[in-house]
């Protein structure tokens, strides 16, 4: 009974968000957004169990039909702090870099921010924790017009680069400061069975974003809802259901995932196990993903088959993309009968 009421929780809000929710999108985004967990939400920073975390992400998009196939990368590193200041809870830090490019104008984002989180557990064994995040950072956007064509650059036959663009740019790289916060729970009854559900808020200030000097056009607030929960089924089977919801102004993006996970013997009595399963993002495109967990050590490799309306263009080639994630521990986790989760041992 307590597993059926564990599921229905995840799935009654997987069902909410499926039928209230249209797809676009809009900022950058990934197909493994769990492997970004502080681009996801500043809330997730340090939500994890070990000394460090360091993650990297790297996706290759419309390779198929841009001359200039869209890229991100994406690093980070996270901590939760050893102090005895605060009773039953822990402060942590991280630091994220992404790097964007899209466009034959080669249109570049530079994103640096910190994060900090307060991670506070909310019953006695630790197995329930909730967290609060705020990153601020700093953003660069620039990009080159002399590696793009323009209308007024044709002279009725063919394209003239000697003449003018037309175009009447203000500056062609803006920097601003940006700032995100966020939310979220985190339960794990068993080392295999755990929920986390996450709620942030990206771009709060809304910062200027026009290279023409447009006062009024400032970056969305974007927002994000996600989940993913581990449901044991067998010995060594489990599930894992996962959601990302993310609206920023009038765009919408949805991706529900579902995976099977097989579990090996353990290695040095950490996990070592393959992860197999898909994404569908509303009207866009279906996602592949293939997990390897080897004991601290976490690789993702996932393709974006498109089926939106690109498809004549695209032959349904989206995006590919890798994730790796290394969680650094100097000493073994403390182990009690009661206490499922050693944050707070």
């Amino acid at each position: 009974m307590k597993r059926f009421n564990y599921f229905s929780l995840y799935l009654s809000l997987f069902l909410f968000i499926a039928e209230n929710t249209v797809v676009k999108a809009q900022d950058i985004h990934l197909t493994q957004y769990n492997s970004s967990p502080q681009n996801l939400n500043p809330a997730q920073t340090g939500l994890f169990d070990g000394n460090w975390r360091l993650a990297g992400n790297y996706r290759n998009q419309w390779a198929a039909i841009a001359n200039v196939p869209f890229t991100t990368y994406s690093f980070s590193g996270d901590r939760r702090l050893t102090t005895t200041r605060f009773k039953g809870a822990a402060p942590a830090l991280g630091l994220l870099i992404n790097s964007d490019k899209s466009g034959d104008l080669k249109l570049k984002s530079t994103q640096v921010y910190i994060s900090a989180a307060y991670i506070k557990k909310l019953t006695k064994d630790s197995t329930h924790l909730i967290s609060f995040g705020i990153q601020p950072g700093i953003t660069n956007r620039n990009f080159n017009p002399s590696a793009g064509t323009f209308d007024e650059q044709f002279d009725g036959l063919k394209y003239n680069s000697a003449y003018s663009t037309g175009e009447n740019f203000s500056s062609t790289s803006r920097t601003y400061f940006d700032v995100g916060a966020g939310a979220a729970y985190y339960c794990q009854k068993t080392s295999r069975k755990k929920i986390n559900i996450g709620l942030s808020a990206l771009h709060l200030n809304r910062p200027k974003q026009s290279f023409y000097g447009n006062t009024n056009d400032k970056l969305n607030v974007k927002f994000n809802i996600s989940g993913i929960a581990e449901i044991p089924l067998a010995s060594k089977f489990g599930i894992l259901p996962s959601f990302l919801i993310q609206s920023q102004g009038k765009q919408r993006e949805m991706l529900l995932g579902l995976f099977g996970k097989y579990y090996f013997t353990p290695v040095e009595q950490l996990t070592t196990a393959i992860s197999l399963g898909a994404f569908v993002r509303a009207k866009d495109a279906y996602a592949i993903v293939l997990n390897m967990e080897y004991q601290r050590f976490n690789v993702g490799v996932s393709y974006d088959i498109n089926y939106s309306k690109l498809t004549d263009a695209t032959t349904n080639k989206g995006a590919f993309e890798l994730s790796m994630v290394y969680v650094f521990q100097k000493t073994p986790p403390l182990v009690a009968k009661k206490r499922s989760y050693p944050m707070f041992m």
